[in-house]
């Protein structure tokens, strides 16, 4: 039997940019996403504690946002991904995630809408 775990992040969804190259030749990720990612690690803690999701999951995600055609919605996804991996919700990563399917659309309520179903009945290949 699968288990589905729901999220709902209310705020403005922002886009996984790009590194960017540092004055002193290091690279970095750009605050407004690290920011991002660490809201949805900290609303996944909150919600399901230390849980750690094993095997093949399938991930949905919904993007409210007044601004949505300035964003990719696959770069959209990438924070969320990252943002789970960061809360150690996956316990081999976002490799895990065998289905993903990601829809922004127009709202005056900024949100992230996050559904995981862990697909118990199957394994990761080694």
């Amino acid at each position: 039997m699968a288990k589905h775990y729901d999220l709902t992040v209310p705020g403005h969804p922002v886009a996984k940019e790009r590194p960017r190259l540092a004055r002193n030749g290091g690279v970095h990720t750009p605050q407004k996403t690290v920011l991002f990612e660490k809201i949805i690690g900290n609303a996944w803690f909150d919600k399901y504690g230390e849980t750690r999701l094993e095997g093949m999951v399938q991930v949905w995600l919904y993007f409210g946002t007044k601004t949505h055609s300035r964003q990719d919605v696959d770069n959209l996804a990438k924070s969320v991904l990252d943002g789970l991996e960061r809360a150690n919700a996956f316990e081999k990563g976002d490799q895990q995630v065998y289905k993903l399917t990601a829809s922004k659309f127009p709202s005056d309520i900024e949100q992230t809408i996050i559904c995981v179903r862990a697909l118990m009945d199957y394994a990761l290949p080694d």
